[in-house]
């Protein structure tokens, strides 16, 4: 398949580097310094858990107006209103997949897309991407009948990446992002530091009632798609359970690759997430205490 990736960061690079190793021609879209340097030196991956480097060679093009089988948009929840924009030239009929935090899901952008989630976290690191597979998390791509993202699963699948087909991800990417705003809105609070956080069970606390509470405003609205292992941690019997499983995280290499890299360099991100879950979850006293103007970091 001829792939263009609209993103170079952590998850473009990382997905890129993999989509191009299956055997699909990969394109990057033109975007400042980053994709300056992935057209002089390709793309170069790491995986944390066994060590493996990957290395590969793709093409960077100036303008979306090429043709293409899939667009793969990964860009954070604050620049996605610009990439839609650049889109308008593509040629053809591609599958385009929105890929990460977007809580607005199909309404994001106008036109035929899909919507998709990764399932990794890391940093990048002089030009290469560090990361980390996050199994209770695998990829996710919404459950379609057309080919091109069976064929998307295959060369990931290939690749020996986990994936899932969620069949309302419109209502997952809701829950998932109630989900990361608060777990970001308490790392703000300990300085991104996820030691620091899982020594702190007052914040966890807060941060577990936080999504508990979410998840019931956004149950009680009518919105499906709740991940499975989320349903079950988050609510309001065991928060005693997720308060002592959000400090184990928290201490190990997970929390660092996970969440805390990505809410310290995408701070703009979080925050916007937070806005949007304050705004579809009014009223809620832990959401608003956590998200809201009493978060010493929310200004």
């Amino acid at each position: 398949m001829n792939i263009l990736i609209v993103g170079a960061g952590v998850i473009g690079t990382v997905y890129g580097a993999h989509l191009a190793a299956a055997g699909n021609t990969v394109y990057f879209l033109s975007h400042g310094p980053r994709t300056d340097d992935v057209a002089a030196s390709g793309l170069s991956v790491r995986d944390k858990a066994d060590g493996g480097q990957l290395n590969a060679s793709v093409t960077v093009v100036q303008h979306a107006d090429g043709t293409y089988d899939v667009v793969l948009v990964a860009v954070r929840r604050d620049q996605l209103a610009t990439v839609c924009v650049a889109l308008a030239q593509l040629g053809g009929s591609p599958a385009i997949v929105l890929f990460g935090n977007n809580p607005a899901g199909h309404s994001a952008m106008p036109g035929d897309v899909y919507l998709g989630f990764p399932g990794i976290g890391g940093e990048l690191v002089d030009g290469t991407a560090s990361y980390v597979r996050i199994r209770p998390q695998p990829t996710a791509l919404q459950q379609t009948s057309d080919r091109r993202l069976d064929a998307l699963e295959s060369a990931l699948s290939g690749r020996g990446f986990d994936i899932q087909r969620v069949e309302d991800m419109d209502g997952w990417l809701a829950y998932h992002t109630a989900f990361v705003a608060c777990i970001a809105a308490a790392l703000y609070r300990c300085g991104t530091y996820p030691m620091r956080l899982s020594a702190d069970r007052i914040t966890l606390t807060l941060m577990c009632r936080a999504i508990t509470q979410s998840f019931a405003a956004l149950r009680g609205s009518g919105t499906a798609g709740l991940p499975g292992n989320l349903r079950l941690l988050h609510n309001r019997f065991l928060t005693a359970v997720a308060v002592r499983y959000w400090a184990r995280t928290m201490r190990s290499p997970q929390g660092e690759l996970w969440f805390a890299a990505h809410a310290r360099h995408a701070e703009a991100e979080m925050r916007t997430l937070g806005q949007d879950v304050q705004a579809r979850t009014p009223g809620l006293e832990a959401v608003e205490e956590l998200l809201g103007s009493r978060n010493p970091r929310a200004a």
